[in-house]
């Protein structure tokens, strides 16, 4: 009986070995089909791309951004000149606190 366990487990090992190598070979068949069919295909290299709406939408968006600019400079020139006026009004009211700093000061000027 032991016999017969043992022819068993051999012819199972053996099968077992066959279908392992078969497997393989399958597999090594199904990876060269594979390559050969990415070697056969054709592949486009020097394709040409319209770049012409893109193109577009950079001079408008140039244009766009210049206009922008420009509102921008006249605001600046806007806030010079105010910062300009405020500046030489804060110069005059300096002017005249002074003035009355030095006449509240003046003993003399006081009974006036």
């Amino acid at each position: 009986m032991q016999e017969i366990i043992s022819k068993f487990k051999d012819i199972g090992l053996i099968l077992a070995l066959v279908s392992t190598i078969g497997g393989g070979f399958y597999a090594y068949g199904v990876f060269n089909q594979r390559l050969d069919a990415l070697e056969n295909k054709k592949f486009v290299i020097n394709q040409k791309v319209d770049l012409s709406e893109i193109r577009q939408t950079i001079k408008e968006l140039d244009n766009d951004l210049t206009v922008q600019i420009q509102f921008l400079q006249k605001q600046i020139q806007q806030a010079n000149v105010e910062i300009n006026v405020n500046r030489a009004t804060i110069e005059y009211l300096d002017a005249k606190l002074n003035e009355l700093k030095l006449e509240t000061n003046n003993p003399l000027l006081q009974g006036l």
